[in-house]
């Protein structure tokens, strides 16, 4: 049952990057801006599953956002990761780039979708004022972010391999 197999393992990675990311919000960290470890997953299952289940796991995730801290911050969970992916996205199937470069261009890409969500929400470019710290930002974090899936890679590799041979097994 392989429907089945890919239900359970998508409901664990959500649960995962949910965890991560609700973890990610009790952080004192300066100006409210955060890590993004939970986007270690989405690269996960963008490199070792496929785009389409990046996708709805960005997607969800960004309900769970919405279902815990409100329709702003469900938005802005929204415009990051979508544009956060399709960054990525681009990235490895045109340029087929490093996890690190990924990394870096998704944290940036994902405040610069959340920058853009906000001087449509509030009405004024305002916001825009930030572009320089967020650019900043997000250069550290996913700095941050890339290192700890490259020094999770090998894992993931076998994790990967032995969900391949499982499904070739028969579930009963």
């Amino acid at each position: 049952m392989k429907n089945t197999r890919y239900l359970t393992t998508m409901g664990l990675l959500l649960a995962l990057a949910c965890g991560i990311s609700f973890l990610e919000t009790l952080l004192p960290l300066p100006l409210g801006v955060k890590p993004g470890l939970s986007s270690i997953v989405v690269m996960y299952v963008l490199l070792f599953m496929d785009a389409r289940s990046a996708w709805l796991l960005t997607v969800l995730k960004s309900g769970f956002v919405f279902l815990t801290r409100g329709v702003t911050a469900g938005i802005m969970s929204l415009s990051g990761g979508i544009a956060s992916l399709c960054v990525m996205l681009l990235l490895l199937r045109l340029l087929h780039c490093s996890t690190l470069l990924m990394s870096i261009s998704g944290a940036i890409s994902h405040n610069l979708g959340q920058l853009l969500a906000a001087m449509l929400l509030l009405g004024t470019p305002a916001p825009g004022f930030q572009l320089p710290v967020l650019i900043l930002a997000g250069w550290i974090a996913g700095t941050g972010t890339g290192l700890c899936f490259q020094a999770m890679l090998p894992a993931f590799r076998r994790l990967s391999r032995l969900q391949r041979k499982s499904c070739g097994s028969s579930d009963k």
